[in-house]
Formats: structure tokens, C-alpha cells, sequence
């Protein structure tokens, strides 16, 4: 009787037991890499809809992740850029406006800290300055990787991700102007594993932060940063 009973609970336990869908093995993987359950399901979903089916899924967002685990990604990135894009417009985000100064419109080589503008000066700079566009929530790394029009290019053109945000580089050091900087509902100071990365960035300001960690919310509509001339991208002597 009691092997009988034993025969009934394993016969029970094997076949309560649901073998995962491809579906569910890509959405997991997805998520495994450090993406929330609604960036997995879009990336399945766009993938499903450019003809990737069945276990092929899987095998699809492995490849795309590349070696993801120091950095080198195969296109993952930007199918998630193009996924959170598309999930902001569903919920209906606002647009925010970030003003972005180039390298040759302000002292961006300097060493010393900026001295403090004139109303001409500051007015000059300004005529100089570029619009970039960008959905609410997204971070300004995100935008110069992912996002679209002119500016948003132009932005791509100066900036880069080489860590792909997880603060092991400076390559998207950006410097705040200060009235973006201090106070409630402003960028505000990086925290400390930012500020190690900003000490090793071109020529750091005391307004320095990583665009990867500058989250674009409504307060910070119409911000202006100002982008250095050059940066120091110390993954490129990382033995991998």
C-alpha cells in the first residue's frame, strides 16, 4: 500500500509539473540580464513580430546579449532602447527638453573651474546650444543611444556608454549648469560610486554627472549641460 501511495505522489509530481515555454526561457533570460518583466515581454514581443518563433527566441536574445556580463552587448541594448521608448509613449509621458552646449561653445578644455558668466557670455553660449528631445523617465545616456531627431543624433555624436550604464566608465561625463545642479528637484550631487567614476573623467567640474545616472523627469525640463571635448574611456584597458 505504501508503495503504491509513494507511486502516486512521483506519478502526481511529474505531471503537475509545466515545462517553461520558449517564450518564458527568452522573457527569463531577459530578465537574468538585469531587465524588468515588462522590458522582457516587449523584447519577445518585438521579436515575435519580426518573425523569431518557438526555441529560436532564446537563442535570439543570448546572441543579442553578447557577452553582457562585462559590458559588450549585441544589440539587446537597443532593442530595450527601442522597447522602453515604445512602452513611455503608451503611458503617455511628456517630452523634456534638454539644452546641450557643445564642447567648442564653452571652456570645455580648462582645467580650473569655470569662472561665472556674464549675462552676454552665458547668452552667447546659449545661441550655440543644441534641442534634444526626450521622453520622460528615460536617462540622457539613453537618449544619445536610443532616442530620435536631429538633436538626440547630435548628442550620439558627443557622448557614448562604453560600461552601458553600470558605472565602470566616464565616457558620458557631462557637466550641469549649476542652476540645474543645486537645489529640490534638481539633478543634485552623484553619489559616491558616480563620484569615483566623474574623478576619472576629462577635466571633472563640481556640476559633473554620468548622463547614464541623469534621470529625465518633468523638474528637469529644459535643463542645460554643457559637454566636454573629450573623455577618458578606461574600459578600453580592461583585459577582458
Amino acid at each position: 500500500r505504501i508503495k503504491n501511495v509513494n507511486h502516486q505522489i512521483r506519478h502526481f509530481a511529474r505531471s503537475s509539473v509545466t515545462p517553461e515555454e520558449p517564450e518564458d526561457k527568452a522573457k527569463s533570460f531577459v530578465m537574468m540580464v538585469g531587465y524588468d518583466e515588462n522590458i522582457a515581454n516587449g523584447v519577445v514581443k518585438a521579436l515575435k513580430q519580426a518573425g523569431v518563433s518557438g526555441e529560436a527566441l532564446l537563442s535570439m536574445v543570448r546572441s543579442m546579449a553578447g557577452r553582457w556580463e562585462v559590458g559588450e552587448d549585441e544589440g539587446l541594448e537597443a532593442l530595450v532602447g527601442s522597447v522602453e521608448q515604445t512602452i513611455a509613449q503608451s503611458e503617455g509621458r511628456e517630452i523634456i527638453k534638454v539644452w546641450c552646449v557643445p564642447p567648442q561653445a564653452w571652456l570645455s578644455g580648462e582645467e580650473e573651474e569655470d569662472a561665472e558668466m556674464t549675462s552676454e557670455q552665458k547668452k552667447k553660449m546659449m545661441e550655440r546650444a543644441f534641442l534634444v528631445e526626450a521622453l520622460e523617465g528615460t536617462t540622457l545616456t539613453d537618449v544619445a543611444k536610443f532616442g530620435e531627431g536631429t538633436g538626440a543624433s547630435t548628442l550620439g555624436e558627443y557622448i557614448e556608454c562604453a560600461c552601458s550604464g553600470i558605472m565602470a566608465c566616464s565616457t558620458c561625463h557631462v557637466v550641469i549648469e549649476p542652476e540645474w545642479f543645486h537645489g529640490n528637484k534638481k539633478t543634485g550631487p552623484p553619489c559616491e560610486d558616480e563620484r569615483d567614476m566623474i574623478d576619472l573623467a576629462f577635466s571633472p567640474r563640481s556640476t559633473s554627472r554620468l548622463g547614464c545616472q541623469i534621470l529625465l523627469t518633468k523638474e528637469l525640463n529644459g535643463i542645460v549641460i554643457k559637454i566636454p571635448k573629450d573623455s577618458n574611456n578606461l574600459m578600453d584597458h580592461v583585459p577582458f
